[in-house]
């Protein structure tokens, strides 16, 4: 089933109850977290999406998108992106079309784990201030990209 991405980013702020009503979500699966943890998540899997919502109040704080997905060969992410972006994007398309990230980390190896670059923009259009957060592959290629209101940056 599509997910509509466009309206999920425009649903951040809202509470998870507003946005199942609204049929944005439609998983049986209410999200969990671990004991204690201030979060609650949904992996919407097959979708591509992962949702975060805060434990106290249900808010609907983070939208990551798997534009990438290792695990699953010949991945195409499933859903319409909002535009300009698309499924396909390098980290020069990325600057051609967002101009300079307001933040950016080089790739390192954390672990014996390499990461690409992770970018921060400030997405527009939108009636809060949102962060779109972009992680990259080794070779430049966009592999996730998160959607969060700017409140809840941890940079």
């Amino acid at each position: 089933m599509t997910v509509n991405i466009d309206a999920l980013i425009r649903s951040l702020g809202k509470k998870y109850r507003d946005i199942v009503d609204a049929g944005l979500i439609f998983y049986k699966t209410e999200p969990r977290g671990a004991s204690g943890s201030p979060i609650l998540t949904l992996d919407m899997a097959k979708e591509g999406v992962f949702l975060a919502f805060h434990r106290k109040d249900g808010v609907f704080r983070e939208l990551s998108l798997r534009i990438q997905n290792d695990k699953i060969k010949n991945w195409v992410f499933p859903n319409e992106l909002p535009s300009p972006l698309k499924v396909s994007m390098s980290r020069e398309w990325m600057h051609e079309t967002f101009g300079k990230p307001d933040k950016e980390e080089p790739p390192q190896v954390i672990a014996k784990i390499a990461f690409g670059w992770t970018e921060r923009y400030t997405a527009v259009g939108f009636d809060m201030p949102i962060a779109m957060q972009v992680s990259y592959d080794l070779q430049g290629m966009v592999k996730k990209v998160t959607f969060l209101p700017t409140s809840e940056l941890r940079w």
